[in-house]
């Protein structure tokens, strides 16, 4: 099923409108209607036509000028590096900072490095102004909070959790799934499982996401009130438990992932991410935090942290990708810089990396990160 519209729309809602139309020629063809509509109101207006479905091709679309470039080199002693999601605000970068020193804090006292992401990702997820834990972003219906974490290790071990519910801290339920027989728990057995080993009951919802909710909806009713959009009517589509809210019936028609990267004073690394997804999105979305390869990943070279684009860093397995060049020889700092400028230019990107000569962070939009040796 082709989603890509949805997606096109989730990042004008995360970013704001744009100042001028997009051009047509990039636009992609509408999802078909489900063949049993019988869950949608006789008076939803019917989508629009579809636009152009004729593909673009990445490499004939320019490479953007990245307005985050960062790095250094330090090839010795412990390092974190961490980001707060492509989008977010410069102002709030203490957040990320202090994540960073955590996660410093915790190899200086001897701890490896996967305890040392853990510990940036927690404070991560704890800061209501990112998107992942406590700040998540709520979904269409007003209710839903799902979220995805994930972590891996330089000698291969991964572990995930997608689609997780009434969990504050989704990165220690990925530490949970770890040490189990599997590598991923998804839905309602990730928060059963979670429970079941200790994690508390409890829904990440905050003022902060509340808001960007009641913000996300009124620019979509705008989007889609729009004479000749090419974007979908989300009501076609509606596949959450319960009713359609009020408001989305009247009407015709943020933030993003966090992460971190350790290294340790003798060169072994780690990985986490952890997200609330997007507000704009069908029931059970899962982006590219919990798949291996594409959000995050980490070996004897080094380990990368993404944040952007969820469907797009899938397709490019990205972090794997930008870990190829760093055991090739890439110093970190060009590996996530030629990653980021090369990056479908429809869509935003973010990264993070550490290898044994330094760190680098590249992004497309602006992003808050910290770092702390």
């Amino acid at each position: 099923m082709q989603i890509r519209p949805f997606l096109a729309l989730a990042a004008v809602l995360a970013c704001g409108a744009p100042s001028a139309p997009q051009d047509s020629s990039r636009a992609h063809p509408e999802l078909p209607v489900p063949a049993d509509s019988s869950h949608v109101r006789a008076d939803t207006p019917k989508p629009p036509a579809p636009a152009d479905s004729s593909p673009t091709r990445k490499d004939s679309l320019p490479a953007r000028a990245l307005p985050i470039q960062d790095g250094a080199d330090a090839p010795t002693g412990p390092l974190v590096v961490t980001h707060a999601g492509v989008g977010t605000a410069l102002a709030d970068a203490d957040g990320a900072e202090r994540a960073a020193v955590a996660g410093r804090d915790v190899l200086a006292s001897g701890g490896n490095a996967l305890d040392a992401a853990i510990a940036a990702a927690v404070v991560l997820e704890d800061d209501p102004r990112y998107n992942a834990g406590t700040g998540a972003n709520i979904r269409l219906d007003g209710h839903t909070i799902q979220l995805d974490a994930a972590l891996m290790t330089d000698d291969g071990r991964f572990a995930a959790v997608a689609a997780i519910e009434r969990v504050k801290n989704p990165i220690r339920a990925a530490r949970l799934i770890l040490d189990s027989p599997h590598v991923l728990l998804v839905g309602e057995g990730a928060t059963r499982f979670a429970h079941k080993l200790g994690l508390p009951d409890e829904v990440p919802r905050s003022p902060q996401a509340e808001a960007k909710y009641r913000a996300r909806m009124q620019r979509l009713r705008e989007v889609v009130e729009t004479p000749g959009t090419t974007e979908p009517d989300w009501r076609l589509y509606w596949n959450y438990p319960g009713e359609m809210p009020p408001d989305m019936v009247a009407w015709r028609y943020g933030g993003d992932t966090v992460g971190a990267v350790a290294r340790t004073a003798d060169q072994r690394f780690a990985a986490t991410l952890s997200t609330g997804g997007t507000s704009v999105t069908l029931y059970g979305r899962v982006g590219d935090v919990p798949i291996y390869g594409a959000g995050l990943f980490a070996g004897p070279a080094g380990a990368v942290a993404c944040t952007g684009h969820g469907e797009e860093i899938i397709r490019e397995a990205l972090a794997r990708t930008v870990y190829q060049a760093l055991a090739a020889g890439t110093p970190a700092r060009e590996a996530v810089r030629q990653a980021a400028a090369a990056f479908d230019p429809r869509w935003d990107v973010g990264l993070i990396a550490v290898d044994r000569g330094g760190w680098g962070v590249a992004a497309t939009q602006p992003m808050a990160s910290g770092h702390a040796s």
